[in-house]
């Protein structure tokens, strides 16, 4: 009888020992490793996730490089300066990003990406050439055929390197929430087991100890009393792990609520910044029109001006030959009836007349050549008029097609404003998701801590358990001397 009272208690209060050692070793190790989890997927992921984006956004400074060194030209230094620095940017967070743990399929669009973004670095260089050396329309040829779409071929592979990678962590973030969901079940279920076992043990026992040793029965009552402390305390901190685990679960929702926010926005930014450069583009283009328009309406009021010029000259010529035919032809009159009159008169004496009549026919002839020179000059004034007209008309056309040129200049560069003006509105937004974030993985590691200290205290209370047990030992030894 006294044996099996005594293998009963060893029994019973070591198996109770063996639960609870065991849901403090479960609650522990499962903490351990969600801690890792968790601290893996910001090591990898959300810095993962950073870097493309960091890289991503030095690419759209690169692209947006192209239409500002066209436009602009007195930022053309800055922008060549700039190049390189972009460069090493997005070669930085390329490498940052290739240090976590890559899956297949993110090893194949990685090696995507860093093969198009070489083949467009590359390009780049020879396009400045040519813009610097004046060379135009090489360089847009060049760049219609190499650095636009190496270009659009790189933020394609950058794009979609993101969205799998998003996926990923989401991924990732349902695995972990799983183990959570696990844990929490099996700490539950091991709990109640191990009290419904303590109660079931208990019963036994109480119901083979013997009445008589009263002493030794308020020692076991008291050593059950510091058991069921103890186990109070440790169902209150498995509690508190719980909460700890749901607060951890509710943490991981909010950041991957923000990563999505922030993958949206960063998309957002990415249309209106493909749209901008678009518009640049154009503007650009029509720019660039306006300014031949505004070249030729010039050459062509240069050439009014000259023919103007060219009209009044002869006009001040056909008025001084026309005062002298005028001149000459009421001299050649007078002369030409006074040698008529003298000569009739003079008889033999009127041969010098005939030196003034000879005289007379000379100053008639030239009266002729100058009445010549006046058609001729005539004609040409007339031909210069018309030319003139021609070209005040094409002038005219030409002014009027600068001005609408000028008009779309405006609206075009109006969208770029807008454009631009949400790209950084969107810019503003992502920022304020990755502060979100940051303080989302914060709570997070917090939240693990928590977690952490919780497996210390029910570390502590197995200890104290212990304690009791080899009390409850002794007063099982004194029940067999006084039996």
């Amino acid at each position: 009888m006294n044996l099996g009272i005594r293998a009963k208690l060893l029994a019973s209060f070591g198996a109770l020992t063996a639960l609870l050692a065991v849901v403090g070793f479960v609650g522990w190790r499962n903490t351990v490793e969600l801690a890792q989890d968790a601290e893996k997927l910001y090591a990898y992921q959300v810095k993962g996730t950073v870097a493309l984006a960091n890289s991503e956004s030095a690419l759209w400074k690169l692209r947006y490089g192209f239409p500002q060194f066209i436009v602009l030209p007195s930022k053309r230094s800055d922008i060549l300066t700039e190049e390189p620095q972009l460069y090493k940017i997005i070669d930085d967070n390329l490498r940052e990003y290739a240090k976590g743990e890559l899956t297949p399929e993110e090893q194949v669009a990685f090696g995507k990406v860093q093969d198009a973004y070489q083949r467009y670095i590359a390009a780049r260089p020879k396009w400045f050439e040519l813009q610097q050396a004046g060379k135009l329309k090489e360089a847009e040829e060049y760049r219609a055929a190499t650095t636009t779409p190496f270009g659009a071929e790189t933020v394609q592979a950058f794009s979609t390197l993101i969205q799998l990678q998003r996926k990923v962590g989401e991924t990732k973030h349902q695995e972990i929430e799983a183990n959570i969901q696990g844990l929490t079940v099996l700490l539950v279920c091991t709990l109640s087991f191990a009290l419904l076992s303590a109660a079931v043990l208990t019963a036994i026992v109480s119901r083979d100890i013997v009445n008589p040793i009263v002493e030794s029965v308020k020692k076991i009552v008291s050593s059950s009393m510091q058991i069921t402390a103890a186990v109070d305390r440790q169902e209150y901190t498995i509690s508190q792990q719980v909460n700890a685990v749901n607060q951890t679960t509710a943490t991981m929702n909010e950041l991957s609520v923000a990563s999505s926010m922030s993958a949206k926005q960063a998309e957002a930014s990415a249309v209106s910044s493909h749209q901008a450069l678009t518009l640049a583009e154009s503007g650009n283009e029509s720019v660039e029109k306006t300014m031949k328009g505004i070249v030729t309406l010039q050459e062509k009021v240069d050439a009014i001006a000259k023919q103007i010029t060219y009209l009044n000259e002869n006009t001040v010529k056909i008025s001084g030959i026309s005062d002298l035919v005028a001149d000459l032809a009421n001299q050649t009159n007078m002369l030409a009836l006074n040698a008529a009159v003298e000569a009739v008169r003079a008889g033999e004496n009127g041969k010098g007349f005939a030196v003034v009549a000879t005289e007379i026919r000379r100053l008639a002839d030239e009266s002729k050549q100058s009445a010549d020179k006046i058609n001729v000059l005539t004609k040409e004034i007339q031909v210069a008029i018309g030319y003139t007209v021609t070209v005040t008309d094409e002038g005219a056309k030409t002014a009027a097609q600068g001005i609408i040129q000028a008009r779309g200049t405006t609206e075009i560069f109006a969208g770029v404003a807008e454009a631009v003006d949400k790209v950084f509105l969107n810019n503003q937004q992502i920022a304020l998701n990755a502060n979100q974030q940051a303080i989302a993985i914060e709570q997070v590691l917090a939240a693990m801590n928590h977690v952490n200290l919780g497996a210390t205290e029910t570390a502590s209370s197995l200890a104290q358990v212990k304690v009791s047990t080899e009390l409850l030992n002794q007063t099982a030894a004194e029940l067999n001397k006084m039996a």
